[in-house]
Formats: C-alpha cells, sequence, structure tokens
C-alpha cells in the first residue's frame, strides 16, 4: 500500500487493564475515520507515569503495542513507540525506585532533584538503551524520545542542570582548578565579554547530551536496523543555553537511519491566529532552520489539555495549513487525556483531520515546500551563546539569543523571510540581538559592503560594541527609556504619504519598547523616513532612517524576551513604511500590501514560483495587492478552504482572490 506523502502519526494513550480492550477497538475505528497513517503508542505517560519505569511494567505496555501492531499492520498502518520519559520532566513528587542507582541532577544552586537523573548517569544511560532496544525488538517505524531529553526545565530544579559532582569535576578539569557551583556560575554568566566558563559550561553541555543519544541509539542498532529514532524538541532560543548542536544528535540518535524531529507548534491552547503565527515563525521556523535539511518533520499537534475547551477544531486545522512551510513529513497528532481516558469521537476531531488530508497530501506531494525560501535573511546562529553578553550576569535566561525578532515582525507586515546562518551577497539581511558577535569582524564588514542590511536598535549597539559603527555610518548611540517622556510617536519626516496621510504617525508609548539615539557621522549619507517627538510635538529622536543607501536603523530594541514583538510597532503606518524602504533597496520578492496577518512564504522551485500565503487574520481577504513582482493575467491558485485548483484573474498588482480567515492558498507565479 502506498503511503500518504503527509503522514497522520496519531499518539494513541491506552492504559493497560483500564478499559483497554474498548480503547483498542475504538483506535481500529478511529485510524479509518481520521485517515491515520502511523500509530505512536505511549508507555508510561504524563498522569499515570510511575516514574522511571521497572521493566517488569514495560513489559504490560509491550503486550499492548503488540496487540496495537498486529491490528494494525492488517489495514496497512505501522506503529511507533512512544516512550515517555528519559531524563524525566520532572519530580512531581516521586522518588527513584530503591533499586535505581541513578545520579540525580543537581541545579545551579546544588539542589538534588528526586526522579530527574544526570544524562551523564552510567546506570541510567544502560537502563534507558535497555528500555529503547526492548521496543526495536517491535520494530516500530519511529522510536521516539521526548523532549525531556535536555539540561533546562526539570521542575522543581533552578533553571535545570547538571550541576552534579561529576559534572563539577568534569568542569574543574577543563578549568584547570577545583570550581564551586558558584564561581563556575558566576564565570558563565559574567556580563560583558563571554569568560571562559561559557565555554567549559557550553562543551561539555553538548557533549553530555550527544553522550547520552549515542547510548540510546548503539542500543537500538544492537538489536535492529530499521527503526528510525524521532526526537521532540523545545524552544531552540532555549536549547542554546545548553550548547545544542542539532545536527549531531539528530544525527547522533539517527544511527545510520534518516532524521527525525518532532519540532514543537507553539499552540498548546488556542490562541489569537496572528499570535500564534509570530511564534510558529519564531520558533518553529528557526528550529526547521537548525536540523539537518534531509530530516524528517513531524511536527507536535496537541491541545493540552486536551478537549475542544482547550482547542477548537478549525484552529488545530489552521495548524496544519500553516506548518506546511516547515518542510514536513506529516504531523504527530495528540488530542485526547494521557491518562486513560483514550479517544473522545464526540469532539469531531477526526472529521477534521479527514477533510483537510487531500490538501495537505496534495501540496506535500508537488514538492513546494521543499523549494529555496526567499526574502529577507534574518541573520542567526546556533552557537549564539557562546558569543553573546549578558547583562546582568544573574540568570541562565541571559543566555538566550534575542535573533528571531524580524522573522515574527516580517511576515505579519507581509514580507517573506528566510533563516540565514552565513554571510550572504547582494540580499536584504536582517539583523536583531547581538547576532552580529557570531561572525568574524571580516565577515560583518563583507556583510555591510555586499547587502542591504536593517538592524535593531540592539544590532546597532552590536555593531558599536565591535568598534564598527562607521559601516553604518554612526557615530555614537544611546539608550533612551520607553515612556521616560522623551518621545511618545514617530511620525514620518521623508515627504512622503503613507495610509494616505501626510505626516503620518505611530504611536510609541507604553507598549512600544526603548529607542536607540543614534548620532550619525558628518560624511554619512542619512535618508530620514521618520523621527521621534514628545507629547508636546516637539522633534527629540531620529526614527528610522537609511544610511548611506545601505543600512536601515531601526532603532527600536531591549524587548522584553527572546519571542517578544511589542504590539505597538505592528501597525499599518509602520508596514508601509517598512515595505517602502525595501523597493527602494531593490527587494526582489513579493510583498503583500495592507491586509494584516496575510503571511507570505516565498519558494522557488525548478518548475517556477510559488507564493504560500496565509491568513492569520480574523478576517477574511477579499483580494491580494502584491508589490515587488510582475504577475500574468491568470495564476493557479490551490485553495485550503475546498481543496481545489482554480485561476485566479490578475491586473497588475491585484490578484482577485478570497482567503477566509484561517485559511491559506497557494499560488504559482508565472
Amino acid at each position: 500500500m502506498a503511503k500518504d506523502p503527509f503522514q497522520y502519526i496519531f499518539r494513541f494513550c491506552c492504559d493497560p487493564g483500564f478499559n483497554d480492550a474498548e480503547e483498542i477497538e475504538a483506535l481500529n475505528r478511529y485510524v479509518d475515520e481520521a485517515d491515520i497513517d502511523d500509530v505512536a503508542i505511549f508507555a508510561n505517560v504524563e498522569e499515570i507515569n510511575t516514574g522511571h519505569m521497572s521493566f517488569e511494567e514495560q513489559d504490560v505496555f509491550l503486550a499492548m503495542m503488540r496487540k496495537v501492531r498486529d491490528l494494525m499492520v492488517q489495514k496497512g498502518i505501522s506503529i511507533s513507540v512512544n516512550q515517555w520519559h528519559s531524563v524525566m520532566h520532572a519530580d512531581l513528587g516521586k522518588h527513584l525506585a530503591p533499586h535505581q542507582h541513578f545520579r540525580p541532577m543537581v541545579d545551579i544552586k546544588g539542589n538534588q532533584a528526586d526522579l530527574c537523573v544526570c544524562p551523564l548517569c552510567k546506570n541510567w544511560q544502560a537502563y534507558i538503551g535497555r528500555i529503547y532496544a526492548r521496543y526495536a525488538e517491535l520494530d516500530p517505524s519511529i522510536l521516539w524520545v521526548e523532549d525531556d531529553f535536555r539540561l533546562h526545565n526539570h521542575d522543581p530544579l533552578i533553571w535545570g542542570g547538571c550541576f552534579c559532582d561529576e559534572h563539577m569535576k568534569l568542569y574543574s578539569e577543563r578549568a584547570g582548578r577545583e570550581l564551586t557551583r558558584e564561581e563556575f556560575l558566576a564565570g558563565i554568566l559574567q556580563p560583558g565579554e563571554p569568560h571562559p566558563y561559557r565555554k567549559i559550561w557550553l562543551d561539555v553541555a553538548r557533549e553530555t547530551m550527544l553522550n547520552a543519544a549515542s547510548a540510546i541509539s548503539s542500543a537500538i542498532r544492537e538489536v535492529s536496523p530499521n527503526p528510525k529514532v524521532g526526537l521532540m524538541s523545545s524552544v531552540p532560543y532555549v536549547h542554546a543555553a545548553e550548547g545544542r548542536d542539532w545536527h549531531a544528535i539528530l544525527n547522533t540518535l539517527a544511527g545510520g537511519q534518516t532524521p527525525v524531529n518532532r519540532i514543537h507548534l507553539p499552540g498548546y491552547q488556542e490562541t489569537v491566529p496572528s499570535v500564534y503565527l509570530h511564534n510558529l515563525n519564531m520558533v518553529s521556523m528557526m528550529n526547521r532552520a537548525m536540523i539537518p535539511e534531509n530530516t524528517e518533520v513531524y511536527p507536535e499537534l496537541e491541545n493540552f489539555p486536551f478537549s475542544l475547551f482547550s482547542k477548537s477544531r478549525r484552529f488545530t486545522r489552521f495548524q496544519l495549513l500553516s506548518g506546511l512551510p516547515l518542510n514536513l513529513a506529516g504531523i504527530t497528532i495528540d488530542l485526547y487525556d494521557l491518562n486513560g481516558n483514550g479517544i473522545v469521537f464526540e469532539d469531531g476531531y477526526q472529521h477534521m483531520l479527514k477533510q483537510v488530508k487531500p490538501y495537505l497530501n496534495e501540496l506535500t506531494r508537488m514538492g513546494v515546500f521543499r523549494g529555496q525560501r526567499r526574502g529577507v535573511q534574518v541573520l542567526y546562529s546556533q552557537r549564539s551563546s557562546y558569543h553573546l553578553h549578558t547583562c546582568k550576569g544573574e540568570s541562565m535566561e541571559e543566555l538566550y539569543p534575542q535573533e528571531c525578532f524580524w522573522a515574527g515582525l516580517l511576515p505579519a507586515m507581509g514580507i517573506p523571510y528566510t533563516y540565514c546562518d552565513h554571510i550572504p551577497e547582494q540580499e536584504i539581511v536582517a539583523v536583531s540581538g547581538q547576532a552580529l558577535r557570531n561572525f568574524s569582524r571580516e565577515d560583518v564588514i563583507s556583510l555591510f559592503e555586499k547587502n542591504f542590511v536593517i538592524l535593531t536598535g540592539d544590532a546597532a549597539q552590536t555593531l558599536m560594541d565591535l568598534g564598527l559603527g562607521h559601516l553604518a555610518g554612526i557615530e555614537s548611540v544611546r539608550w533612551v527609556k520607553q515612556d521616560n517622556g522623551t518621545y511618545a510617536y514617530e511620525q514620518v519626516t521623508n515627504g512622503r504619504t503613507y495610509r494616505s496621510r501626510k505626516n503620518a504617525r505611530a504611536s510609541a508609548i507604553v507598549v512600544c519598547s526603548d529607542v536607540l539615539d543614534v548620532t550619525y557621522a558628518a560624511d554619512a549619507e542619512v535618508t530620514e523616513y521618520s523621527a521621534m517627538y514628545d507629547s508636546f510635538r516637539r522633534r527629540t529622536l531620529p526614527g528610522q532612517c537609511v544610511v548611506n543607501n545601505k543600512v536601515l536603523i531601526y532603532p527600536f530594541g531591549h524587548f522584553d524576551a527572546p519571542g517578544h514583538i511589542p504590539v505597538m510597532l505592528l501597525n499599518t503606518l509602520r508596514q508601509e513604511l517598512l515595505q517602502d524602504v525595501l523597493l527602494h533597496a531593490g527587494a526582489q520578492f513579493p510583498m503583500v500590501l495592507g491586509s494584516p496577518y496575510l503571511e507570505p512564504h516565498y519558494l522557488s522551485c525548478s518548475d517556477g514560483e510559488y507564493l504560500y500565503l496565509v491568513n492569520g487574520s480574523s478576517d477574511a481577504v477579499e483580494s491580494v495587492r502584491l508589490s515587488g513582482c510582475c504577475l500574468s493575467e491568470k495564476v493557479s491558485v490551490w485553495h485550503s478552504a475546498d481543496s481545489q485548483l482554480r485561476e485566479a484573474a490578475c491586473t497588475q498588482d491585484l490578484l482577485e482572490l478570497t482567503i477566509p480567515n484561517m485559511e491559506t492558498v497557494l499560488v504559482k507565479l508565472k
């Protein structure tokens, strides 16, 4: 039986001995009604987790898995195994069993976990390897490693680990002297130029998880060469603080097979579609950029705490549609309680899944999302935590890089983007946070010589810190705090009309950000697009300025967190102004005019260029205006609303098509 291009992997929770016969029969019905391709069977999961389960407990799950496997094989459906714990997510009041001589994880303050373990513990590695080896005997399609396979976020530990005695010996050996936790942490977080202890921490953390991954993979391969090993991953800028090497971790787990990743979709509960897309672009799309290109990606579609109260069918469908630009092999589906309640047919998710599958299959079969993503190049690095400067030196969260800002802002404003971890040429490159610290002095100079560069206030400050402010025509900078009276709004000063208004204004108070006050060099050619004004209508600071026709200084910055976009920065004036700058910079990609949150993904394929439009607004789009591309009289359009292929008429920059809210279209541009 031929596999669907887009695979549904249904994560199935059944509590052996508790209505299990009924639930397996319900599964037998559900896979037909929802068009499921693979059943990933949970073991020792969530509410019914007993800690690091014994092999006797595993025997019970193995017996159930064999029943499900034998039933599914008759339908041509494969099974996977979703072991719920490795290191363990959290203690949750549990303790290691007396026979489990595992070394507990220890946090930055020396607190010791009761259940969460140190990933370098040899006893635990032997145990978890055997757990997975026994699953491998079932010959499943995928063996899943959950997202507790990390160092951060192991409640009740402070941030995470591991700072156990064995790890402290490793850190001390590399430092060449015996270290206390306190002095080691102080070095890791030292403000300003990174202390050598930072590299020791990140290197050892990286090696720790690779060592544990190798233990799991090796045990599996001793049993079978067949199962793929999939990793559930969390937020990439948080993983950066523990030095994760995405290629190494996935390839190590894969053990010669194709790497598999269950990327986090950031919507466990339903939220505003536009906010969801911000997070999708800043978390999931960044994660996709970091992993090997050939990785099979099955994101985590989940509605915790599991009911229509958490997430509607329509929003769940929107997640499927909006996730396609991740270049997916399919999706993992986790929609029902993990306490043994079983499948809830009354919620109707199965009908939605079956209805949308043909569209997902067709677009995946076309291979559009394997094409080259084009648009503004958003600069980032996997190794940012090695180089960034902390400010206070007080918490591990200061090691989280803030390089994804533009990936959230640009598509919301109708501008396509792609992540970029190298210095490109002849592109428009957007830089936020301290991304420039990841590159050599020569690379930074090349960036400004060969591209049009957009800098947030933080990125401009970093450029100055590097002693390279002259590349952007900057003489000096100072930060001005929001709401201290210096500025209240931004006003257009270039004489152009935006939003059909002369001297248009955009607010800059309360929910905006700090602003970088830039003094430009006397010999710099500065084209001021806007300036900042106080409440008394006095011009106080330069606003958005293009310098030497090569750099846009976007002065906003000091954002609250890596995934934060101040809502005041999202409005039609700032959209029009930014798009105007990009057009004058020679943008070679289409942009959506107006239509807030109609997000474009622009892809070049062997058979032409495609534009995938995702409507994250709560309003329908009645027609689409585009700039930066030449349209034919008619174009081919695939509509998610009814899975139909149609032709749409075009007049100059206008596409005559309707996109309902939370729906998508794929347009082939000729």
